[in-house]
């Protein structure tokens, strides 16, 4: 590539901090965007939030156990005992409840840009990377919600991120540090980690064949995995699973329709349109078109093929393997008669833009080695739907911090109390559940206490502990 052709992908004259700070702000901000800045607490965030309500940490992790066989189905308890924590300390806050999300959602992001660093992308090209991820609104969502999926998504992507990196470099100090994190925050906080800690293991090896990086052997593909991590994390999945998630087995099947909440008739839309390929919308089809094109060009030219080829194989790659990873976690669903939803994709709604990028990104350097011109217009060609994406998805999730800091809706539903019902509230032991009341009017009965509590603040109110009943801490 010549000089000249550089420019239009990287503009080497400028001070690289700079795109550095740049890059991390616009991180921020996207972080910022889904905060959930004084958005009130819903039902599956009282779960977590009514734990607070217990005394010691004995009864909260025994009440946790007891619950994932039920209401708290295939958790693992590490999220809600770390809220436990937090609770004992800084009381009803939500800001603290939805921590580890948001810190989660800050470590996705810096380990993108390390990937893309690693990929050799570059500033513009990272820039839409965040934009991509920022406009992922069924994923992004978590980053400002009290469950264990933004940690599921982070560990994913800091994985990927430290198998990525140079076996040279990963005997560095601060790379074991990286890469035990990940894995053990992965095992810790989701079941579904396994699947994509296997699949990202194979496919980064796979990468550094294709692109020679490494030639196959047994000894390389042992370096590679690192066996004394694989084993530590398996030893603490199997034994955290035993205790809490895996109590039930693994063949242990519920009485569930899995297409409740996504009709049969409305999964593939649902699947590529609304969630993994969310960040192109209505240009879906267009862009995938615009982008498998030269891929194919290059495949049918031999000339271009033996030169050019080989890099588009690892994009693809990660994302027919994000897909394929979605697949088998809603198959599993299907077959254990447990609904199908989409956050259990959450994960590769993470991997599936990168992967795009990624290939966007490659596809340009193709382009620019060809002529200048095809290069700025497949740039303009790829950014414009992102953008135009993250442009309404500013507008909107502006819109909802707005309303969510006014809490017009929420004070209509939970008006102010008086000294005195406050103290009272705060004095009972547990709080009384109504009689003959739906599933639905006993949710917002709960929820609404629990905003009410942490609208005034204190300590948990210790009434909560009847939520989950005695009988979690008598069995």
């Amino acid at each position: 590539m010549n000089k000249e052709n550089i420019k239009l992908i990287d503009n080497k004259s400028v001070n690289p901090q700079i795109f550095n700070l740049v890059l991390v702000l616009f991180s921020l901000f996207c972080l910022g965007l889904y905060s959930s800045f004084g958005r009130p607490l819903w039902i599956d965030e009282f779960l977590h939030f009514a734990l607070g309500s217990y005394e010691t940490t004995g009864e909260a992790w025994h009440v946790i156990r007891e619950s994932i066989l039920e209401i708290n189905h295939g958790q693992t308890g590490i999220y809600m005992i770390i809220n436990y924590w937090l609770m004992q300390i800084f009381g009803a806050s939500t800001f603290w409840l939805r921590f580890p999300s948001l810190l989660s959602g800050l470590g996705l992001m810096l380990s993108t840009l390390y990937l893309f660093r690693l990929w050799q992308i570059s500033f513009l090209w990272q820039f839409i990377g965040i934009m991509a991820l920022g406009s992922q609104t069924q994923l992004m969502y978590f980053v400002g919600e009290a469950r264990p999926y933004m940690p599921l998504v982070s560990a994913t992507v800091c994985t990927l991120a430290y198998y990525s990196t140079p076996i040279n470099l990963r005997s560095k100090f601060i790379f074991k540090i990286f890469g035990t994190l990940s894995v053990l925050i992965g095992v810790l906080f989701h079941p579904y980690f396994c699947i994509y800690w296997l699949g990202i293991v194979i496919f980064t090896y796979l990468q550094k064949l294709i692109e020679a990086t490494e030639k196959f052997s047994f000894k390389s593909a042992i370096q590679h995995i690192n066996v004394l991590l694989l084993l530590g994390g398996c030893l603490i999945f199997i034994l955290l699973g035993e205790s809490t998630w895996l109590r039930g087995g693994f063949s242990e099947k519920t009485n569930l329709d899995p297409f409740q909440w996504i009709k049969s008739e409305q999964l593939f839309t649902s699947f590529f349109q609304l969630n993994h390929l969310e960040f192109l919308q209505s240009f879906l089809f267009p862009l995938i078109i615009a982008s498998m094109t030269p891929v194919l060009l290059v495949a049918c030219i031999p000339r271009l093929r033996s030169n050019y080829f080989k890099s588009f194989v690892s994009p693809i790659l990660l994302m027919i393997f994000a897909l394929a990873a979605s697949i088998l976690l809603s198959y599993i669903s299907y077959l254990s008669n447990y609904w199908i939803m989409s956050r259990q994709w959450v994960a590769s709604m993470a991997l599936f833009p990168l992967g795009f990028v990624w290939l966007g990104y490659r596809i340009s350097v193709f382009f620019s080695r060809i002529n200048s011109f095809l290069a700025l217009l497949w740039i303009a060609i790829f950014f414009s739907p992102i953008i135009f994406r993250f442009g309404q998805v500013i507008e909107w999730n502006i819109k909802l911090i707005s309303e969510d800091i006014s809490q017009v809706e929420y004070q209509k539903k939970c008006p102010l109390l008086s000294s005195e019902q406050l103290k009272y509230l705060e004095s009972i032991d547990y709080f009384g559940v109504p009689n003959n009341i739906k599933n639905e009017e006993a949710n917002e009965y709960w929820v609404c206490l629990a905003n009410q509590n942490v609208r005034y603040g204190g300590k948990v109110w210790k009434g909560f502990r009847s939520f989950y009943g005695k009988k979690f801490l008598t069995n």
